[in-house]
């Protein structure tokens, strides 16, 4: 009995062997998981403190959540209690989500995130009011206020700008 299972498990060595040394052309083609994947330890590696927290979730030191959905699918729509930005209009592409606030303000720059000019829609589903920013200019100029339980699907003239956020507790 021994020596056939010394015999099986050759066999399943010496397969496992012929699959790691498969040559590139015998791989699987790359899907839309591993390109999740790819994005995911960009950002992580991009990001100290930011850590993958699911399959295509990023979630950084303060507790904001980069969502990053496979192709032809969504990141999802804002959770109640949290504010987000989105790549896209109608609320596509990555996510960036928050539930912090400040007092007198709390100042974040989306471009701690790799979001910088990157949003073209929002939700917030918070209290709290978010004042948005165009850093670009020179005085920094407010591009929209989102005040609370507002939405945008489309950011308008002020697409792809925003760079700066301040957020007031509600």
């Amino acid at each position: 009995m021994r020596i056939s299972h010394v015999a099986r498990a050759g066999t399943a060595s010496a397969a496992a062997v012929t699959l790691l040394t498969a040559s590139p052309a015998q791989a699987a083609p790359e899907g839309a998981g591993t390109n999740v994947l790819r994005q995911v330890s960009q950002v992580v590696a991009e990001h100290p403190g930011a850590r993958q927290t699911g399959p295509g979730t990023v979630t950084f030191d303060n507790g904001a959540v980069l969502t990053i959905p496979a192709a032809g699918a969504t990141a999802g729509l804002c959770a109640s209690g949290w504010y987000c930005f989105f790549q896209n209009t109608n609320y596509g592409g990555r996510k960036l989500s928050f539930r912090d606030c400040g007092a007198t303000g709390l100042w974040q720059f989306l471009t701690d995130y790799g979001f910088g000019n990157s949003t073209s829609s929002w939700q917030n589903f918070t209290k709290h009011t978010v004042l948005v920013y165009d850093q670009d200019t020179q005085p920094p100029s407010t591009l929209w206020t989102e005040n609370p339980s507002g939405e945008s699907t489309n950011a308008g003239g002020a697409d792809n700008k925003a760079d700066a956020f301040e957020t007031f507790c509600g």
